[in-house]
């Protein structure tokens, strides 16, 4: 019996994740790891690893597990003393084996809906339910090189309605309730009223805990499958791996389980480009350097496959098929990881630039129902329609880095995200609001509002200027209330010419600007311009241009950039889906 080499898991910025079952072809398509079903991997596993080192060894002979048994992975150094077994290892691309944990095991485990009915899904609240989530996450962390668990926020999801009414979340509304009004209280039903009552959802009784309890339940029941599954990796393997998350289109607990996260799998809402640029943002920005992939929509021509490659890149977020995608439109996907590669390769991330932030509050997005997230997506497609760089904020926690702040349908802030918001504008800074805009306490309860001085327009707070719009403006309203704010400076990336571009610009301040040009038509973009602000550009008079469809090589084709003003200006070769212009500082 041969060592076998040790797999790990990409531990990157940047994951190619594949769907595929086969290793051998998701290597060939330039993925870095293989999704793997939990039954497909335990399966595979055993027939790899307990049945080949049965025929190499006695059974009970130190360092050789029993027949049938899960073959073990190599230590990594600093976690174990002393040599663990060698592991025979049957596959060449490191696995992600996915673990749906929302799937029930039986009727006391599953929820029940508003009019009694089972619920396709595991209740978040129920001890016996999130035993069985552990085991399942526990049983995948010693199966491959990372974990997936798949379905953290499915209950959540279902809303208000479509489940929470089971027995085992009667004892947990109970238990808040408890400590909320002491140990006095009583038990009883506390979702009798909430399911005869004639009164709108939101005034009924206890709806507004139950609403918060809803919430907190579903981030609790996916922590603790997540700690579940890095413990028995440390326990039985000795092995830090990484626990990802395969979540739907991102909710406000998706975003809150980030932070728990070592990566996120999302659905992106639908193939709309300017649609998906707020979620593309928001995961950026709840994880930071972790991993973030989206999933495109089933569906998707080879146009669409390769412009949401170009905007996931643009975006700094890498991009998956889904199961059944056509051979061609994988070879597409294939060919721009194989670009993206070489780029990766040669620069690395930097901080975006940013001309306006837009604050994006997972509970604020949950007591409005969505509401938060809608208008704050239509901000975001503004701002990328006036040039302007966006960046998403979960919080403000450490103050504002732009001069333009964007509060959209914010009814329900956090009460420290809300005075960091009046500090910006009292600081001086600008403050685009959509709808009225009020803090909020933990259990959604609401104060007097944030800025009650402005009622419509611009208007001055402090050092700063307020723009108050209605809820849904127009399209129109919105533009103009975008230039009138940002009057005062100018967009720090603009093109002009024709073709509809979305540009993204990542600034490392000590090396280089990388600039990302997204052609957001089927046609190719020839004859554009492209002006950059001299604060950005620096004392850069040249830059180097990468396309997919060019050969310039690893260092890219030199492109002179013209002085103009405060500015430098050029003129770009054509872009037919995707190209990045770095320029040295």
């Amino acid at each position: 019996m041969s060592p076998a080499r040790e797999i790990s898991f990409p531990k990157t910025r940047h994951v190619a994740l594949s769907a595929l079952e086969q290793p051998e072809e998701a290597k060939a398509e330039g993925g870095e790891a293989t999704l793997v079903p939990i039954q497909v991997a335990e399966s595979a596993g055993l027939a790899a690893g307990g049945l080949r080192l049965a025929e190499a060894a006695q059974p009970g002979a130190p360092g050789v597990p029993e027949p049938g048994a899960l073959p073990a992975a190599a230590a990594t150094e600093g976690l174990a003393a002393g040599a663990a077994p060698v592991a025979v290892q049957a596959h060449a691309v490191p696995r992600v084996v996915v673990a749906d944990i929302s799937e029930p095991v039986s009727d006391a485990d599953r929820c029940r809906a508003v009019d009694g009915s089972f619920a396709p899904i595991r209740c978040a609240s129920s001890l016996e339910g999130r035993k069985a989530a552990g085991d399942a996450a526990a049983k995948a962390a010693g199966l491959g090189e990372a974990v997936l668990l798949s379905g953290l926020d499915r209950w959540y999801r279902l809303g208000p309605e479509g489940a929470g009414f089971c027995r085992s979340c009667e004892l947990a509304l109970v238990e808040f309730l408890r400590e909320s009004y002491g140990d006095h209280l009583q038990p009883f039903d506390p979702l009798e009223p909430l399911r005869g009552s004639a009164l709108p959802p939101k005034d009924r009784p206890f709806a507004r805990q139950k609403e918060a309890l809803r919430f907190s339940e579903a981030v609790e029941a996916a922590k603790r499958a997540v700690l579940r599954a890095r413990d028995e990796a440390r326990r039985s393997r000795s092995l830090e791996i990484a626990v990802l998350g395969r979540v739907g289109t991102l909710s406000p607990v998706a975003l809150e389980l980030c932070r728990l996260l070592d990566g996120l799998v999302f659905e992106l809402p639908s193939l709309d480009a300017i649609e998906a640029l707020l979620p593309l943002l928001a995961a950026r920005a709840a994880l930071g350097s972790r991993p973030a992939v989206a999933t495109l929509p089933p569906g998707a021509t080879i146009a669409q496959v390769r412009l949401f490659a170009a905007l996931t890149a643009a975006c700094d977020v890498d991009l998956l098929l889904p199961q059944g995608a056509a051979l061609d439109a994988r070879a597409a996907l294939a060919a721009h990881r194989t670009f993206l590669g070489l780029v990766r390769e040669r620069y690395r991330p930097s901080a975006p630039l940013v001309d306006a932030e837009i604050l994006l509050s997972p509970r604020c997005d949950h007591w409005t129902s969505g509401a938060h997230g809608r208008a704050s997506a239509a901000c975001a497609a503004a701002l990328a329609r006036a040039q302007l760089q966006p960046v998403v904020r979960l919080d403000l926690f450490g103050g504002t880095a732009a001069p333009l702040l964007v509060l959209a349908a914010a009814g329900a802030l956090p009460e420290p995200d809300a005075a960091a918001a009046r500090r910006h504008v009292e600081g001086g800074g600008d403050l685009l609001v959509l709808g009225k805009a009020f803090p909020a306490d933990e259990e959604g309860r609401t104060g007097d509002a944030l800025f009650p001085e402005v009622k419509s327009g611009l208007d001055r707070v402090g050092e700063g200027r307020v723009y108050a719009l209605d809820e849904a403006p127009s399209d129109a309203h919105l533009g103009g209330a975008l230039r009138e704010l940002a009057g005062r400076g100018r967009a720090q990336v603009t093109v002009s010419g024709r073709g509809r571009l979305f540009t993204r610009a990542y600034l490392d301040p000590e090396r280089k600007l990388d600039v990302h040009l997204v052609n957001l038509d089927e046609r190719p973009a020839q004859g554009v311009q492209l002006t950059i602000a001299g604060q950005a550009a620096g004392g850069g008079r040249s830059g180097y241009w990468f396309a997919p469809e060019r050969d310039g090589g690893r260092d890219g084709e030199r492109i002179a950039l013209n002085p103009s003003g405060f500015s430098v200006s050029t003129i770009l070769p054509s872009i037919d889906a995707y190209a990045l212009l770095a320029v040295p500082r």
